[in-house]
């Protein structure tokens, strides 16, 4: 089903509440076997909602430091200077630059900034719910770590991450 954000989702600037916004992550690694899930959370981040949809925007900051998984040699390998480089780099960024919609779907194209460099991503919204105090959106998308500039564990964790975002956004 495809979500209408022109009936469901009100124009106007909506706040991410970090509070109630995740960041799922899941990988697979020892040759693609064994999937890793992981989760992040966001800093800030706002959205704009036009009265045309197409001519929105989003932007988001994560917070690279959060990065966790149910190991913690794990998430201090990955924190470190091999991928993720938190000292270096702690925040995650994304900023949309188009909104389309396809056959599937909405289609959130933006840039993702990580470690100095950045990829570009397509995010396919599922969801747009009204909830007392904005909106919850859903949405998922496939980063190939290589492009986005995590080339480490090559043949041990898998080239594509799948990624699934819950966000709720609030007016003002």
């Amino acid at each position: 089903m495809t979500p209408d954000v022109t009936t469901t989702a009100r124009p106007g600037t909506y706040r991410i509440d970090p509070r109630r916004t995740t960041v799922h992550l899941t990988a697979t690694h020892f040759l693609g076997l064994k999937p890793v899930d992981a989760t992040l959370t966001v800093r800030s981040g706002t959205l704009m909602i036009a009265a045309d949809p197409e001519h929105s925007t989003v932007s988001a900051e994560l917070d690279a430091t959060s990065f966790t998984t149910d190991d913690k040699r794990r998430d201090k390998d990955v924190l470190g200077h091999r991928f993720l480089a938190t000292d270096s780099h702690p925040v995650i960024s994304f900023r949309s630059t188009a909104v389309t919609r396809t056959p599937e779907g909405w289609q959130l194209t933006g840039i993702l900034a990580l470690r100095g460099g950045s990829a570009p991503i397509n995010l396919h919204l599922t969801e747009a719910v009204p909830v007392a105090d904005g909106y919850r959106f859903t949405a998922t998308t496939t980063i190939d770590r290589i492009a986005a500039g995590v080339t480490a564990g090559r043949g041990l964790i898998a080239r594509h991450v799948k990624v699934r975002i819950e966000c709720v956004a609030t007016a003002g």
